[in-house]
């Protein structure tokens, strides 16, 4: 059998809106855009057999997995292993603000970003594994059918590196744009990708 997985980044907010910040465990909601963006994401997947929607329990996540739900008549069902990677001290920082704090880290997280420890924060290994583990318990749990899961952008990407077979480091390789949709399965010899940084749904 078959596992199909929709993965989606949630919308825009303020803060990856032209100069963008760290963001982590910030709870930084959508602005009118990213709600926008929110709706669009329904009206592409309305269509779609989708069994479950799980999201990262932070509102930027929930609030673009919510028109989904309301569309399909099901829950939005939080998953901790869908949080966005805990930045710690560099959370609320621009890069260049966090190249100034942090220069170490960062030189570290733009060149090999799977060795990263973020000060205060989690390290992308801990994050990494947390991926790993979400898609071992899922895909069995939902064998058969289609499920949605909204998170972030550096989960999306990890994840895709995941599934890919991509070494962490590449992580950067791997466009994630506000409100993209992925598409991949877990087949009987692993995980195949379909689509990846769909973005048309978004197109007036």
């Amino acid at each position: 059998m078959t596992t199909r997985f929709i993965l989606i980044r949630h919308g825009q907010t303020e803060w990856n809106r032209g100069a963008e910040r760290f963001r982590g465990r910030a709870d930084v909601p959508l602005n009118d855009l990213g709600r926008a963006q929110a709706q669009r994401v329904a009206a592409c997947l309305a269509h779609e057999k989708i069994a479950a929607i799980y999201a990262s329990p932070q509102q930027r996540t929930l609030h673009t997995a919510q028109p989904l739900a309301d569309a399909l008549k099901l829950p939005v069902q939080p998953h901790p292993n869908l949080l966005d990677i805990d930045v710690g001290a560099l959370e609320g920082m621009t890069i260049d603000e966090a190249r100034q704090a942090f220069p170490d880290v960062i030189e570290k997280w733009l060149t090999t970003p799977g060795q990263t420890k973020f000060p205060k924060g989690e390290a992308f290994k801990t994050m990494r594994a947390r991926i790993v583990a979400l898609l071992d318990e899922l895909a069995p749990k939902h064998d058969g059918a289609t499920i949605a899961l909204v998170t972030h952008r550096v989960v999306c990407c990890a994840m895709l590196c995941v599934v890919l077979g991509i070494d962490p480091n590449g992580l950067w390789r791997i466009q994630q744009d506000n409100a993209c949709v992925n598409f991949f399965e877990k087949r009987e010899r692993g995980f195949v990708v379909t689509l990846m940084n769909d973005t048309r749904h978004l197109d007036p």
